[in-house]
């Protein structure tokens, strides 16, 4: 059967190179999975968009700062609203800042409803996983990257990570936004300055496997509810903190197990954080005494708000209680903020190991002062090391979160302190509270057999990423998405 495509070019204009970066619009035209569904309508039919190129600026779309640009000079004029869901609507338009153009040029300037069978061969779906929100921290990020990734691997798509100088569209935040760790001069995928990819695709390319690519890009928000429709759960790391029950408790490990399921199957992070992980826990675990443990501590502050920071003397009868229950341990602390980690190193001296000392910010998301590829590879350094440590003590955050989906054995190894009131006085979670912190637990910590495996696990070469993609384009539910509507192209039948 015959793919045929209408690409409605109203000029062959090639996209202008600025620094390291082509700055396109792009048109996102909604598709169908198969004839007549309802994408969105419910959970096994994720709403999808496929991307072709745009002949001019679309100076109608609010930026992520609510304010329009219209040209070099023209200034800004503010957004009377964001436009909302995309997804609502048959078209819609971003901006995307690449080191070639997503759509490959050669697509971009060809004619109007040219048969991709002409290229020899049926197409290959690839899904570009993005971000879709100008706030997001980096391992919010990784979380939504994840659940985009188990969508991509059920529906026979090939991922391709992207996390560019501007982010996607969402429904909460206006059309284009700027990700706050990309920095020009590294590079114009963010996900390529601390993680390998997860496929063979690259970005731009026109084939994949000598077959013609479709570049697909799908609701974030549908790809979090398609894994809980066909998982059972979706990465996620934000549970309830004000009640506690053996129904919740169990929904948290599912969820954990699901990240670490995912992240063992596509996440590598690079090498040379690998190693200065390594390297930095060795001369860590070297200086303990026989006995010694290292008690990782994950004080979230500055920007925290999702839920809400909580006073820093929480972590204080936990930490004294595992350190008298095992003499000369240290604490390996990761912090953002400059004021905990002072406070820390005050009431333990001599007792503090970390790679950093935290930020005098109020923000350390979107602080302009801060280096952006710094401090999401200090993230990233974090995340590793309180992964290797014997126990966690953490509040809710997704770069601690991340460190459990890291290390699975830190689910029954961590306290979260984020539960508080009736949740915290919960026998289903006093029972999982560890003698030492005042509850009814015999927590069992690793041996040093096992943490030396571990270190050598990190600086070992990780494996290829993700699973062999299928030969072509699955039928059935499965396959590729069908034509938009709005007569912007023609949907092809099966294989």
């Amino acid at each position: 059967c015959t793919f045929e495509v209408a690409l409605s070019y109203g000029s062959t204009t090639l996209p202008q190179m600025v620094a390291e970066e082509f700055c396109v619009w792009y048109d996102v035209v909604r598709q169908s999975w198969r004839p007549g569904s309802q994408d969105g309508a419910d959970s096994r039919w994720p709403r999808i968009g496929e991307l072709v190129g745009r002949s001019a600026t679309n100076g109608t779309v609010c930026d992520g700062y609510g304010s329009r640009q219209f040209g070099e000079r023209a200034g800004r004029v503010p957004c009377a609203q964001c436009p909302g869901d995309p997804y609502k609507r048959d078209t819609w338009s971003v901006l995307q800042c690449s080191s070639t153009p997503l759509v490959p040029i050669s697509q971009r300037i060809s004619p109007a409803w040219r048969p991709l069978s002409v290229l020899g061969s049926a197409p290959r779906g690839v899904l570009l996983v993005v971000s879709d929100h100008n706030n997001h921290g980096l391992f919010a990020q990784v979380e939504r990257v994840l659940n985009q990734l188990h969508l991509a691997a059920e529906r026979g798509l090939t991922p391709h990570v992207f996390l560019g100088h501007k982010v996607f569209n969402a429904p909460d935040a206006c059309d284009v936004g700027e990700n706050q760790y990309y920095e020009r001069g590294r590079g114009t995928n963010v996900w390529d300055y601390y993680f390998e990819p997860v496929s063979e695709y690259t970005t731009g390319a026109a084939t994949l496997g000598g077959r013609p690519v479709r570049l697909f890009s799908a609701s974030v928000e549908d790809a979090r509810r398609y894994a809980i429709r066909t998982a059972g759960d979706a990465v996620t790391s934000y549970f309830e903190f004000k009640r506690y029950s053996e129904e919740l408790h169990a929904i948290r490990t599912r969820v954990r197990a699901f990240g670490a399921k995912l992240v063992g199957t596509w996440l590598r992070v690079k090498p040379a954080l690998r190693t200065e992980a390594a390297e930095l826990l060795q001369r860590w675990r070297s200086s303990l005494p026989p006995g010694g443990r290292l008690l990782g501590v994950h004080a979230r502050g500055t920007d925290k708000a999702a839920h809400p920071k909580f006073p820093l003397e929480r972590f204080f009868a936990p930490i004294d209680g595992f350190l008298a229950a095992h003499p000369g341990s240290r604490i390996l602390l990761a912090t953002d903020d400059a004021r905990y980690h002072a406070a820390l190193q005050k009431r333990y001296p001599g007792a503090i190991l970390s790679r950093g000392a935290g930020y005098a910010t109020r923000n350390v998301v979107r602080d302009p002062a801060l280096s952006r590829h710094a401090k999401g590879a200090d993230a990233v350094m974090d995340a590793l090391l309180l992964a290797h440590s014997d126990f966690l003590l953490k509040g809710t955050s997704a770069l601690s979160e991340f460190s459990l989906w890291l290390s699975p054995r830190l689910a029954a190894a961590h306290l979260d302190l984020q539960i508080e009131g009736e949740a915290a006085a919960s026998p289903a979670y006093t029972s999982r509270v560890p003698v030492w912190a005042g509850g009814e637990a015999v927590v069992p910590l690793p041996s040093p057999a096992v943490a030396l495996a571990e270190l050598d696990r990190l600086r070992a070469p990780s494996p290829p990423a993700g699973v062999s993609p299928p030969p072509s384009l699955p039928t059935g539910e499965a396959e590729a998405p069908h034509g938009g509507r709005g007569g912007r192209r023609r949907g092809g039948g099966g294989g």
